[in-house]
């Protein structure tokens, strides 16, 4: 956990992933809120450590690659164990059913919350450490614990109001892609195009609820205004969520 304990160590591991991204040097220090002469000291130690070489700009070497896997890896299992810590305390769910304190019940992750109740047909164990009725939260403490798997992100891409906005959409498509999801709109014309599909999206703080959803293991549909697309996909990147990114034209015929 060296890196974590020396704040030399935590910024280098960020710029070489910010390289992995072909990040420059100025986004880099924009990125990391330093000094342009700060990232140039960084970088002439990265290049003396062997952890990037400069070829017409600056490069990882396989050095820096195994480095940065390697402090990766540890920093993944250390947060492993810290999660399994605070899980194997205890949770607040919602009680599908009446429960009294002491007895053993399953839950399971849906829609971003968690649910408990007596049935076999629960993924997890536990028990029940306070009583509750039907639609109560209830306090558990694990017995078995999976963290829930992240949801899937679809991205759909709505035309800038000077290339046609939401009067190019399809509209059926995007209502149709929506079904059983979380809907977030980025951009007045992304907005708009919710709105004429019958859809009420998140639109005040989408990108943070888009973020937070899913990690959250709801599945969400970020509807977005072209020109706002990359930046939306740099945060999804950043928090290594994964996403995919559906064209909203209509299908104009040649004939």
């Amino acid at each position: 956990m060296d890196v974590l304990l020396s704040r030399k160590n935590t910024v280098k591991l960020l710029i070489l992933s910010l390289l992995l991204n072909n990040a420059n040097q100025r986004e880099i220090a924009k990125r990391l809120n330093l000094t342009p002469q700060a990232v140039s000291e960084y970088f002439k130690e990265l290049v003396s450590d062997g952890l990037v070489e400069c070829n017409r700009g600056y490069v990882i070497t396989d050095r820096g690659l195994k480095w940065l896997v390697d402090e990766l890896f540890n920093i993944h299992v250390w947060s492993e164990r810290i999660l399994k810590c605070l899980y194997s305390t205890s949770l607040t769910a919602i009680s599908t059913e009446k429960i009294e304190k002491g007895e053993e019940v399953g839950y399971l992750f849906q829609n971003g919350l968690i649910y408990c109740g007596k049935s076999k047909d629960y993924n997890y164990k536990a028990i029940a450490l306070t009583s509750a009725d039907e639609g109560d939260e209830i306090l558990i403490r694990p017995l078995t614990f999976k963290p829930p798997k992240k949801g899937e992100i679809t991205i759909f891409e709505v035309p800038d109001v000077t290339s046609g906005g939401s009067r190019c959409v399809d509209l059926n498509k995007l209502k149709e892609i929506a079904k059983g999801k979380i809907v977030t709109a980025l951009g007045v014309e992304a907005l708009v195009a919710c709105r004429k599909s019958g859809l009420k999206p998140v639109f005040f703080g989408a990108r943070e609820v888009c973020i937070e959803s899913a990690h959250h293991g709801c599945d969400v549909l970020v509807v977005c205004t072209k020109s706002l697309v990359k930046d939306l996909i740099q945060k999804l990147l950043d928090e290594s969520l994964t996403f995919d990114v559906v064209d909203g034209k209509k299908l104009i015929s040649s004939s």
